[in-house]
């Protein structure tokens, strides 16, 4: 009897006990299956570590693990990791001896439940844009490397990013147009590559997007106690909505939030793109105006004025345009880019740690855009 109970007693791993070799099998696999998918977070740091701070992890071994055994591009294996913190979800990955790196983006930290799906879900649009031409040296979008619980590790890029450009502009005369010309011309490559004349066009969701911004600063923002201003701009947008020409467009794979982080530029020279998980295909115009909407407020951000905002719009827009495919139009293209510009600059407006002034100053900006086409 004492024997009988001694094989069958349960244990933490396996609380109703054995009843036999096939289901202590089954029941096997099935934990290693959790441990293969189980999410892994960020690494844990001292309170005093901020972004750019270098940093001993805690808390990553098993992925520190992963990176030596299927990632790690060095000789021999790693001896310690340093990381440093670009965002809430993202961190470099610093090998101690040789310098290599990688970056780990984390999406428990962004999306929490279904992290494994969001990761793989940007693996595959950022190999989608590789595939279709953007892999050369001088204009290319970052190099996955894998997927890995929850994790999306991929190249890591040294260089100053398009915010870091519009921020040191007075200090580096010069860099800065050059800059805007690059990433224009690498949205236009992938813009001219990726055209599908076989998908639908759709403003609806454009136009549903901007009603969601007006409504976020309505309830919570600068808009909360100014009903008449949005009114107006909410009468704007639903005549935008009655456009036609807002529909007249070939869809073309974008990359979905062209924001100043999203653009590196090494060193050796070149541009490459990051961030690709909200890459989609629709109108090219959303991304031209997200770009002109967050070049502008880089700028403005960053002590400039007006002249000079007006400077960056028409260098961008110029050197996009000069790469138009041949279905495309100026005139046409531009209008739409303008809505989608108007739209994303309420969206900058939201954020809290800008002061109120400056955010109603956005809403105002936004009004001006979307009165033009009237």
């Amino acid at each position: 009897m004492r024997a009988w109970k001694e094989r069958h007693r349960p244990s933490a791993a396996y609380p109703h006990g054995s009843l036999d070799l096939t289901t202590r099998h089954r029941m096997e696999k099935v934990l290693q299956m959790n441990m293969e998918i189980q999410e892994i977070g960020p690494p844990s740091y001292d309170p005093g570590v901020v972004l750019g701070d270098w940093f001993t992890p805690r808390g990553t071994e098993e992925l520190e693990a992963y990176l030596a055994a299927e990632v790690w591009g060095g000789v021999g294996s790693p001896v310690s990791w340093k990381v440093a913190r670009l965002s809430s979800a993202a961190y470099i990955y610093r090998e101690v001896e040789t310098n290599w790196a990688v970056v780990a983006k984390f999406f428990g930290a962004k999306t929490g439940a279904g992290a494994g799906k969001y990761a793989r879900r940007e693996y595959d649009q950022t190999q989608n844009a590789r595939q279709l031409g953007l892999d050369r040296e001088g204009m290319r979008a970052v190099a996955p490397l894998a997927v890995w619980r929850g994790v999306l590790l991929f190249e890591y890029v040294p260089g100053l990013t398009l915010e870091d450009i519009i921020a040191i502009r007075r200090s580096h005369p010069g860099t800065l147009l050059p800059a805007l010309e690059k990433t224009a011309d690498i949205l236009a490559s992938l813009h001219r590559l990726s055209a599908k004349p076989d998908e639908a066009s759709d403003f609806e969701r454009a136009i549903a997007q901007a009603h969601k911004y007006l409504r976020n600063l309505s309830k919570y923002g600068v808009l909360k106690r100014r009903p008449f201003r949005r009114r107006n701009l909410s009468r704007l947008i639903d005549h935008w909505a009655a456009n036609s020409r807002m529909t007249t467009y070939v869809p073309v794979f974008n990359h979905g939030d062209t924001t100043t982080t999203n653009f590196i530029f090494p060193p050796e020279g070149g541009i490459v793109a990051i961030d690709w998980e909200r890459a989609k295909v629709t109108d090219p115009a959303a991304d031209v105006g997200r770009l002109l909407a967050e070049v502008s407020h880089g700028i403005t951000d960053h002590g400039g004025n007006l002249e000079e905002v007006a400077q960056a719009v028409n260098v961008l827009q110029a050197r996009y345009c000069a790469s138009l495919p041949t279905h495309e139009a100026r005139g046409p293209l531009m209008e739409r880019a303008r809505f989608h510009q108007a739209s994303s600059t309420l969206r900058i407006a939201r954020n809290g740690w800008l002061s109120p002034a400056y955010r109603l100053s956005l809403v105002e900006r936004a009004s001006g855009l979307l009165s033009d086409n009237y």
